[in-house]
């Protein structure tokens, strides 16, 4: 495992003392009181919603911000940058805190390990009172990698619920681009202003014969209106 943690984090100090060793982690997100389930050997799904939505109430100022909108027209949307701008914060302090206890948690089981299995009997009333700090601190560890797995799903689940709509918006994108590409095509044309003349000389007549069309059709239709009132006059 250390090899593992020394690809993210900086070399921890040799050694801390015994307030070093257990001093929180300032404006961190980790719990010592998130116990792992004892069959499933994870903290409960709820347990973790629940904790990090304190957070975010307790804490605004905090690592874990709340989801940032921006109304769009009649519509309130994610504001994707300040996202994207929270979520890097985000990374970096939850790498700094996970660096901070992990460091604490190897040295103190370390130095629990060397104490329980030395030969001097002295040294087990002092294993045992390390224990006890070696488990918090192992609890911290491990609660921070289960809110930072709850926070990564919740953002794959923001994702997904965004598709739709992002298709959607993406579609209408397309068929404007496409208006654009036919409009820029003709925009081109060497012979751009005839061909603009000759289309309005078409919709002009086009326009022409609707209109001529429309008061023939409502000439007849008042010549049999006539004819009906004049008929029901005679009888």
């Amino acid at each position: 495992m250390a090899n593992n943690v020394s690809t993210v984090c900086p070399p921890a100090p040799a050694s801390y003392s015994d307030d070093e060793l257990m001093k929180p982690f300032a404006g961190g997100v980790a719990s010592d009181t998130l116990v792992p389930d004892a069959t499933s050997g994870r903290v409960s799904v709820g347990a973790i919603a629940a904790h990090v939505a304190s957070l975010s109430v307790l804490k605004p100022d905090g690592a874990l911000k709340p989801r940032p909108t921006k109304r769009v027209g009649s519509d309130v949307e994610t504001d994707m940058d300040t996202l994207v701008a929270n979520d890097a914060a985000l990374y970096g302090k939850l790498n700094e805190e996970y660096c901070y206890y992990e460091g604490r948690y190897q040295f103190a089981l370390k130095k629990f390990l060397t104490l329980a299995t030395s030969r001097n009997p002295t040294d087990n009333d002092r294993a045992r009172a390390l224990l006890e700090n070696t488990r918090r601190l192992n609890l911290r560890v491990n609660s921070l990698l289960e809110i930072m797995n709850y926070l990564a799903q919740e953002r794959v689940i923001a994702v997904n619920a965004n598709k739709a709509d992002i298709n959607r918006r993406n579609a209408t994108i397309n068929t404007r681009l496409e208006d654009m590409k036919k409009g820029y095509a003709f925009l081109s044309q060497e012979n751009a202003v005839i061909t603009a003349q000759k289309e309005m000389v078409r919709y002009t007549e086009e326009k022409n014969r609707y209109t001529s069309n429309q008061i023939a059709l409502w000439a007849a239709a008042n010549v049999v209106a006539l004819g009906v009132i004049f008929y029901v006059y005679r009888s």
